[in-house]
């Protein structure tokens, strides 16, 4: 039996920082720095036009008021009016922009994960959650997304506002400014204080939502297992335990939010007693007007907008730092099953396949626990052209076999020849582009029949996929259809019986016409009436073909070129069926134990 290696998904906090989160996903962004510069440039507008706002309240209270002129009040309203309406415009051209760099640098982002993710080895797959990988793929990266929003793009420009209204206010009053800015340092020591709480709590919350997930993933896979069962409370009841799980994690977050916003608006309004304090003395002094006064007001809320407008991006820096980190675990990973430097497109096969002492063992899930070989130095020839079967019981190794076959692992020790040439030394992709598996485990995508044959050979023509269909037999099922190949087969193809989806699966390996054809006990699931009528259908697949079956029902492998015996990872016999029988040994064992 298979052991998946162990591999740990989590996020490892080491290394990840805020920079380095912002390094990765602008990254994307400066791809089309255009859009990048026009936004800058217009949020820089509107920050002048912030600047300018409360110049109107002043000279309103200052000047129109006092000499009572309605011709300068319509001027100045008309004026503000203008100036709104130009930032208007131009937070309309920030908004869309950032909409359109947002939604392509995360996009880009989603595609660069998807692809990065598919190609990682087999063995990591066997250990990690569905689940989790749909939240690292959807959720995680909708959280970065928060990085490049307008909200986030707009504390540049603001930064740009502070430090010219900073100027402007020392200009105006300098011991104002100054005690106002002693407030400063008391927002920065509340971020900080909280920023690792909130980050810490979203991290639980991400990882428990990534549980609660691959629940219900599993549920919903395994919804015929549950109701067959009547296990239907058993796993409402793991669900509600993850969801209070989830739920107490997101409490937790909250709860740190709750106290964390509250004190950064006390120390702002701190900031704004201060200065009506010194400011109305200042009036009474005759030293500041009040159209001053009210102005000043106004700068002292744009000083502290971008240092608030941080403390609550801090909460989404926080929960996209978690999943940039998770994000970041994944495309840390490096797949092992490459093509090797000067790899060759696989060759035309004369002579055949080559096992030469081969020994290998998967990953144990307890790294200090000795590895129990799954084969163990085995050697045996596919001879070109001829049909070289497998048997023993489950778990004796053959599934390995034909796993290494495909290199979806490498060997430990020894060879696997093609032709001579070593299997590491051929492309990847040609090497699986030329070997067609058919198993018991069939995969259907969720599409049309003709979508299930055509899957890996988009180009081929209708004619071809009703030729192979033929071969199949399975042509005149379709036929019989109302949509014929335009039929929907239903998630995991829950509209066809199980010989149907054998036939389906039987028609996408003669498509695809690869050299070599791997039979891993394709009819074990099947009851004998569907077997043979499928029989007729393998037969044409191995056609003039390099063939390996692995057989469960030893009636099947009667005319098999050779016959090979695995017993615990060895080869342990060889021959035709009625050598082995005449041996009178472990073949024939296994042979008259089926038929008593």
């Amino acid at each position: 039996m298979k052991q998946a290696p162990s591999h740990d998904n989590e996020e490892v906090q080491g290394g990840v920082t805020m920079m380095g989160m912002f390094k990765f996903v602008f990254g994307t962004v400066l791809k089309r720095p255009w859009i990048l510069i026009v936004n800058v440039v217009v949020l820089t507008v509107l920050s002048l036009m912030d600047f300018l706002l409360p110049q109107f309240n002043q000279y309103i209270i200052d000047h129109v008021i006092p000499n009572k002129s309605t011709a300068q009040l319509v001027i100045v309203v008309g004026l503000l009016l203008l100036t709104v309406t130009i930032s208007g415009i131009f937070t309309y051209v920030s908004t869309y922009y950032m909409g359109v760099m947002s939604q392509g640098a995360i996009t880009n982002l989603r595609n660069q994960l998807y692809q990065y993710l598919i190609r990682l080895d087999t063995h990591f797959f066997e250990s990690s959650k569905t689940g989790d990988l749909m939240v690292r793929l959807t959720s995680d990266i909708n959280n970065l997304q928060n990085l490049i929003s307008p909200n986030m793009l707009s504390l540049i420009g603001s930064i740009f506002t502070f430090i010219g209204v900073l100027g402007f206010v020392f200009f105006v009053n300098w011991e104002m400014a100054l005690a106002v800015s002693l407030t400063f340092p008391l927002i920065f020591l509340v971020v900080r204080i909280f920023r690792t709480r909130i980050r810490e709590s979203y991290r639980k919350a991400r990882q428990s939502q990534a549980l609660m997930t691959n629940q219900l993933q599993n549920t919903l896979t395994q919804i015929q297992l549950i109701k067959s069962y009547t296990t239907e409370d058993l796993e409402s009841s793991r669900f509600d335990k993850l969801a209070n799980m989830n739920k107490d994690n997101i409490i937790e977050a909250t709860k740190n939010q709750a106290i964390f916003s509250p004190l950064v608006t006390f120390i702002e309004y701190l900031g704004t007693a201060i200065v009506l304090f010194l400011g109305t003395l200042f009036v009474f002094k005759n030293q500041l007007t009040v159209g001053q006064l009210v102005a000043y007001l106004s700068y002292v809320g744009i000083l502290q907008s971008p240092i608030s407008a941080f403390s609550r991006l801090l909460n989404q820096f926080q929960q996209s730092l978690v999943s940039y980190g998770r994000i970041v675990s994944i495309m840390g990973l490096k797949p092992s099953i490459v093509d090797e430097k000067g790899a060759v497109a696989f060759p035309q096969i004369k002579s055949g396949v080559k096992f030469d002492h081969v020994t290998f063992s998967y990953a144990s899930d307890e790294p200090q626990s000795p590895h129990k070989s799954a084969i163990q130095d085995v050697t045996f020839d596919i001879p070109f052209g001829k049909t070289t079967a497998l048997v023993g019981h489950s778990g004796a190794g053959k599934s390995t076999i034909t796993d290494l076959l495909d290199r979806l692992y490498d060997v430990n020790s020894g060879q696997i020849y093609f032709d001579g040439i070593p299997i590491n030394h051929i492309k990847l992709k040609s090497l699986r582009q030329n070997i067609a598996i058919v198993s018991q485990d069939i995969f259907i995508i969720d599409g049309t029949i003709s979508d299930n044959i055509r899957y890996g050979t988009p180009g081929a023509t209708e004619d071809q996929l009703w030729e192979v269909a033929k071969l199949a037999d399975i042509d005149d099922f379709i036929k019989g259809l109302p949509n014929q190949m335009k039929t929907q087969v239903g998630e995991r193809g829950i509209r066809l019986s199980g010989g149907q989806k054998q036939r389906i699966a039987i028609a996408r390996a003669l498509l695809k016409d690869a050299q070599i054809v791997v039979l891993d006990e394709a009819t074990a699931s099947l009851d004998n009436e569907s077997e043979k009528t499928i029989q007729h259908a393998l037969e044409n697949l191995m056609e003039q073909r390099t063939s390996l079956v692995i057989a469960h029902r030893l009636s099947t492998i009667h005319n098999a070129d050779q016959i090979l015996v695995v017993d615990d990872g060895k080869i342990v016999e060889r021959g035709t069926h009625a050598e082995l029988m005449n041996e009178d040994g472990y073949y024939k064992q296994l042979y008259e134990a089926q038929f008593e």
